[in-house]
């Protein structure tokens, strides 16, 4: 993995919901104490280039170490979402930190709950994902006086730039996982004759936008004319509506599709695509041989992957903020895409894909020029 000042890619679908609301949110709460700092955040030492440390890490506050964490979606989903708490619990048995939880946080609250969880005297504030990228600007309010922040967010969505300098940032880089993903679903689809997949997920969000987005392009990579059939429920952790979105896909005769959503939805779609003749990716985490569930490709990016080495930052007291941690293809365990076992691809396929992710890591191909004259799938 590597560092840099602010790498954090501009939105190729802007998230303008969350951030118009980030910035009325900010604007109207008493605890924000600046726009940009003048000099150090909270006058932790450190410089721009090299990022900040915060004082005391990581028993800021004095007294025992306590965690906290907000995510967009069930924490206990046995996916996605609880790998972070997974991964944090690991570290405060080990550690003997303490630490809160608080899923199914909307967009709406992400900012409010954000401060409430920093006024319960948190040592590092976790925002779990993208979808909470509103929650960002509470770094810098007065309630989370001399908190770190954590923050997981996709490349294509943007953050409030003014509480970057607060924020240790874990990305990966380009948009390759994605496109690499789509580029096994091409090959799959190639194998087996078809020409239209699915793509089944919650609301019609920038991060949603643009997975969906990757994914096709991966796919046009392999074969232009492949097209992808994508159906946005409004939830992404109701198997119900997900299920009736993929049971609508089976029936025009599509047998690859990727439920993008938390785990027990997930699981649920993916069991019943398998049980009518399909098969899916696996949604981040290493399920490949997950009993129960037939899974094609695997690709590895649950948050949890990503955290992990910022703990460990964290834990010996050296976890900067103001940097961004990029995670990359061939170059970290996460992100990582594969075929599974048993997906019906031939040697010279799997290789292909190989390939391609070598050439996406020695920049012969760049991942982000693929998916930017990609239409955003509907």
């Amino acid at each position: 993995m590597t560092f840099s000042r602010k790498r954090v890619r501009r939105s190729m679908v802007a998230l303008a919901s969350a951030g118009v609301l980030a910035a009325g949110m900010v604007a109207a709460t008493a605890g924000v104490v600046s726009g940009h700092p003048a000099k150090n955040p909270w006058t932790w030492p450190g410089t721009a280039k090299k990022g900040y440390l915060p004082t005391h890490e990581p028993d800021v506050h004095g007294g025992k170490v306590k965690i906290g964490l907000i995510s967009a979606g069930t924490i206990h989903d046995h996916g996605y979402y609880q790998s972070e708490v997974t991964v944090i619990d690991a570290y405060a048995k080990k550690y003997h930190w303490t630490t809160i939880f608080q899923g199914k946080v909307a967009t709406a609250d992400a900012l409010s709950d954000a401060e409430n969880m920093c006024s319960q005297g948190v040592d590092l504030l976790v925002i779990g994902e993208s979808q909470l990228a509103a929650a960002t600007p509470a770094a810098m309010t007065s309630v989370c006086k001399d908190t770190p922040v954590w923050i997981f967010t996709a490349p294509y969505v943007k953050l409030t730039k003014a509480s970057e300098p607060y924020l240790h940032v874990a990305t990966t880089t380009g948009s390759p996982s994605t496109v690499a993903t789509g580029v096994a679903m091409g090959l799959w689809m190639k194998a087996h004759h078809q020409k239209v997949a699915g793509f089944v997920t919650g609301p019609a969000l920038s991060f949603t936008e643009g997975a969906a987005q990757g994914y096709l392009a991966g796919m046009q990579y392999v074969t232009k004319h492949f097209t992808l059939d994508a159906a946005f429920t409004g939830t992404l952790t109701a198997s119900g509506p997900a299920v009736t979105a993929a049971s609508a896909m089976i029936a025009k005769g599509i047998k690859m599709i990727f439920p993008y959503l938390g785990g027990g939805a997930l699981f649920s779609t993916a069991k019943y695509v398998a049980s009518h003749g399909g098969t899916s990716p696996s949604d981040g985490g290493k399920w490949c041989n997950r009993t129960g569930v037939k899974f094609s490709i695997e690709e590895v990016y649950n948050p949890g992957y990503l955290l992990a080495p910022a703990l460990t930052q964290f834990a010996h007291g050296k976890m900067r903020v103001g940097v961004t941690q990029e995670f990359a293809m061939g170059v970290t365990a996460a992100p990582a895409v594969s075929f599974c076992p048993g997906a019906g691809v031939s040697s010279s396929q799997s290789s292909a894909l190989t390939n391609f992710i070598k050439q996406v890591e020695t920049h012969k191909i760049t991942a982000t020029a693929l998916v930017k004259k990609t239409p955003i799938p509907k």
